[in-house]
Formats: structure tokens, sequence, C-alpha cells
């Protein structure tokens, strides 16, 4: 029962992207081919492929990179986020403290929703690239230090 949420979510979202895309011409991202933007805490490194961050209710398409080892601390973001994983493994763990024996491992082909305010932070063993679907404003809100 848990897969309909989470196709309806999806399919709430793929609307929103096909009228984007057919503005803009067929768009495709790969591992290989993404140009990071920006470099973050950890060695992680983000991209916004689609959209406007700063903007007010468009659709934004980003990409995020975390080397292997990775640790990214606990933040939020103010929209809810749809994370496919497209290489590697995300450990994924909710709270404002990482404790890394409670975080959930999503595997490359699997999607994750993140809803907007939830305390989380993520990491990785191996290599891992995820593609993320949100509403602006899209940010990140780091809790405590990092």
């Amino acid at each position: 029962m848990r897969l309909f949420p989470m196709l309806a979510a999806v399919a709430l979202v793929a609307v929103p992207l096909a009228a984007a895309a057919a503005e803009q011409g067929i768009q495709v991202w790969s591992a290989g081919s993404l140009q990071w933007q920006e470099s973050r805490p950890g060695g992680t490194q983000r991209s916004f492929l689609e959209g406007d961050p700063t903007g007010s209710g468009g659709v934004v398409t980003y990409a995020f990179h975390m080397p292997a080892g990775a640790w990214f601390p606990p933040h939020v973001h103010a929209t809810t986020a749809r994370v496919f994983v497209l290489k590697g493994a995300l450990l994924l763990g909710e709270g404002d403290v990482e404790d890394h024996s409670k975080v959930k491992r999503v595997e490359a082909g699997e999607v994750v929703l993140v809803p907007g305010s939830l305390p989380h932070y993520e990491g990785c063993d191996g290599d891992t690239i995820i593609i993320g679907v949100a509403t602006s404003p899209f940010n990140t809100r780091f809790l405590g230090k990092h």
C-alpha cells in the first residue's frame, strides 16, 4: 500500500516536469555528464539542473554527489524532496543528531520521499549520486555547527 502514495507523488511532479521539458526541449542527465556547481560540507557537491531554487512554487531538479565515506550534517529543507538514487547507495537518517546506526539504506534505482522540514542527515559508503525533485523555494538550513 505504500507504493500508491509514492506513485501519486511522482505523478504530481511528472506533470510540471513534462511541461518544463516541452518548453526547453528534451534534457538528459547521467552520472557521467553532470557538471558540479558548488562544493558542500563533507566533500559533497551539488548542481541545480532545472528551475530556480529561490523561486516560488516552481519545480527544481538538483543533483547531489557524495564521495565514498562522506556524511552531510543534520539539516532541513523548506519543501518536500523526492530523491532518486542514481549511483551508489544513500544512507539516510532522521533527526537533528547524527546516529549512523539508525540510517536507512536506499540503493541505486530506489526513490525516497523526504518531507519538508524533517530534520535529516545522509552519508554513503561508496561514491553516490542522487537526483532530487522539489518545489521552490528549495534551500538547506543546517542544524547546529557544520
